[in-house]
């Protein structure tokens, strides 16, 4: 149940917060749009979704929440509106009036969308409520995990969800929640909840008492529950997204997005990317909000990644689409097509790499090459190759 000091959450716009926001709101539009061609029903459930806005304390702007945010990119489509259906849970009693006034006025300013469902309760009884009667027929649902803390991440319930087709799950992931509950001599249930098991749980508690490294314990418990989410659950692709502590150089959550296809993971990789670095930079999927910190999180090997691509045009020149499209599907590649090109960029300025035209013959120099705002560019169906 939320608590006091967890209302206070709402009464700052953080920088996490709108980053968060702008990863959702980017890529729900994207979700919708692949899947209204060949579905009438289309789901969108926020498991705490809180007031539905939030107040700046020292400036008294008001900011739209996960929920308000949701509903506005779904009124913005006459098809989102005709075929996407809402659902929003939360358990304090005084942050879900202000939401279900929030939401009731909305609707009443956009009658052509679908009534959302507001639940007073816990994500995963009100939710397991709704999903008791329809089994495995759920249509296709996209579901915002965002706790305040750690307590109510209910695996089971977002496995019971992931468990039918074409269905996808963005996951607050608190890892200094995590930290402290692990850090419990005895097995805590918050944790049973979050791992699925007490078997997983247990096997968690005790690995992490095999070293006092916290990179290495981080690293653990993230891979840990990003197995378990592939195992269980049948999910193919994971994107897990670093945010640094505002105060700390150390992580303080991660966002993890669950997705069974493709062309999800390919989409998401680049808005997360797009949220954690400028266009200009080499990129990786973090926030970092205290300072550049000594942090190598597990997908930004930027070394490894263009030695891996070096390697490949040992054996032959290669079209630039290879890069872009076959290897950003691959489930353990944390690369986008925009830091795939950023990277062939660098190494073509470091004279490791050669760009050859269309045909795979002649090189083509930068200078040759199309800019945009000053900046080469580099389309998929050119080819590069080692440099002689």
């Amino acid at each position: 149940m939320t608590t006091g000091k967890d209302r206070e959450h709402f009464e700052e716009y953080r920088e996490q917060t709108q980053v968060k926001h702008s990863i959702l709101a980017a890529y729900l539009p994207a979700y919708y749009h692949i899947l209204k061609s060949t579905h009438q029903n289309l789901v969108y459930v926020d498991g705490f979704a809180g007031p539905g806005s939030y107040v700046q304390s020292e400036t008294g702007e008001t900011f739209d929440g996960s929920p308000i945010l949701a509903l506005k990119l779904i009124a913005s489509d006459k098809e989102f509106s005709a075929k996407v259906s809402t659902m929003f849970i939360e358990s304090d009693k005084a942050l879900f009036d202000q939401l279900k006034l929030r939401v009731d006025k909305f609707c009443d300013e956009h009658p052509g969308i679908r009534k959302p469902l507001c639940r007073l309760g816990t994500f995963s009884e009100k939710l397991n409520e709704t999903l008791k009667n329809i089994g495995r027929n759920l249509a296709p649902t996209f579901m915002f995990v965002d706790p305040c803390g750690v307590s109510g991440t209910s695996f089971e319930t977002i496995r019971t969800v992931m468990n039918n087709a074409k269905c996808e799950a963005f996951i607050f992931f608190n890892m200094d929640g995590v930290r402290r509950i692990l850090g419990l001599p005895e097995l805590s249930p918050i944790l049973i909840d979050l791992m699925g098991s007490e078997e997983r749980a247990a096997m968690l508690h005790n690995k992490l008492r095999q070293t006092n490294n916290v990179s290495e314990r981080e690293a653990l418990i993230l891979s840990e529950y990003c197995d378990a989410l592939a195992e269980d659950m049948n999910v193919k692709y994971i994107i897990p997204f670093r945010v640094e502590s505002e105060d700390q150089k150390r992580t303080s959550h991660y966002l993890i997005h669950a997705s069974k296809h493709p062309l999800g993971f390919r989409i998401m990789k680049y808005v997360m990317w797009r949220r954690g670095h400028g266009e200009d930079q080499p990129g990786g999927l973090e926030l970092l909000q205290k300072s550049r910190t000594n942090f190598i999180p597990l997908f930004d090997k930027h070394s490894d990644v263009k030695a891996e691509i070096l390697n490949a045009l040992r054996a032959k020149p290669l079209r630039i689409s290879v890069f872009y499209e076959d290897w950003t599907v691959r489930p353990a590649d944390m690369q986008c097509e925009a830091s795939y090109r950023q990277l062939l960029l660098e190494l073509e300025r470091e004279g490791k790499i050669e760009v050859l035209d269309k045909a795979g013959k002649t090189v083509v120099s930068v200078d040759a090459r199309r800019k945009i705002r000053g900046k080469p560019t580099l389309a998929k169906d050119y080819y590069v190759r080692l440099k002689p």
